[in-house]
């Protein structure tokens, strides 16, 4: 099973990556191919919390659920659909601010076995510039003057 990695310092504390983070309506923010996000299930982000997305290329959309919840550290949200996907996103204190660390573990199903090798190389690519989206978002949410 093919897992991507990838980790970005960004100036915010830990606390404010992970709750940006770890809801995932975030993503509409600083990922250009989301095209909708919304949350499922009431009250507070936690283990079992479940949401609608959808991306552009990327079919119907699919509903990722919350399996793992350990703030501020680390989440972990899973779904299924001819592209499975567990995604754990951790975030620790640095002198500089947080680092994020991040694991994309995508597994083709069906059809979508075809055409996964080319989506691994489109992947790697989006996730090394997704780092840098999250860092400026949260880089200019944090130094807003509503946050500070």
């Amino acid at each position: 099973m093919a897992v991507i990695r990838n980790s970005v310092v960004i100036r915010c504390t830990p606390a404010e990556a992970f709750d940006y983070l770890s809801d995932l309506r975030s993503e509409h923010e600083w990922n250009p191919d989301c095209q909708m996000v919304e949350k499922l299930t009431e009250g507070p982000i936690g283990v079992g919390t479940t949401y609608r997305a959808k991306w552009r290329h990327g079919g119907p959309p699919i509903e990722p659920e919350v399996v793992a919840y350990d703030r501020p550290h680390m989440w972990r949200t899973h779904n299924g659909g001819p592209l499975e996907v567990t995604f754990t996103g951790r975030v620790e204190g640095v002198a500089e601010g947080t680092l994020l660390s991040i694991e994309f573990a995508p597994r083709p199903h069906g059809w979508f076995r075809l055409a996964f090798p080319l989506f691994l190389v489109s992947i790697r690519r989006a996730e090394k510039n997704h780092m840098r989206h999250i860092r400026e978002a949260l880089e200019r949410r944090s130094q807003s003057p509503s946050r500070t």
